[in-house]
This record gives structure tokens, sequence and C-alpha cells, in this order.
């Protein structure tokens, strides 16, 4: 069982390597949405990080994706 702490730790910023891992995607996509201004990066020295409310709000505005109507499902 895994010891309980008082103080868990809170991410506030990510690196795009661990943005990456944490929404189950391709770095590229990742990278993609930085290089286009989608989402903002800040820069600490060598260090790029991105903010977990920036990461949020670009998460939410991905669009939902339609299956389409005439590919039949695997169950039909």
């Amino acid at each position: 069982m895994p010891r309980v702490t008082k103080n868990p730790q809170v991410y506030l910023a990510l690196s795009p390597a661990a943005v990456a891992t944490a929404l189950g995607i391709r770095p590229d996509e990742v990278a993609d949405a930085i290089n286009s201004g989608a989402l903002p990066v800040h820069v600490m020295g060598l260090k790029r990080r991105v903010h977990v409310s920036d990461i949020e709000r670009w998460f939410r505005s991905w669009k939902q994706i339609e299956p389409k109507k005439d590919r039949p499902h695997a169950r039909d």
C-alpha cells in the first residue's frame, strides 16, 4: 500500500514531454500546438514548461470526433 502523505505533490507546470505522456498523445502533437501558438509555453533557461491551466484549456478546445455513419460497427 502506498504511503499517504499530508502534502501530496501538485504540479503547476509540465514539460512538453510530460504533457504528451499525461494526455496519451504523441510529443509531435504537443510540439505542433506550441509552435502554432495554441499551447503557450514558458521558457526558464533551457527548460520549457506548460501551465496545467493552459493544458486544460487546450484539451477542452479539442472537437469531439463523431463516428462515421456509413462505417459498420464490429458487432453489427
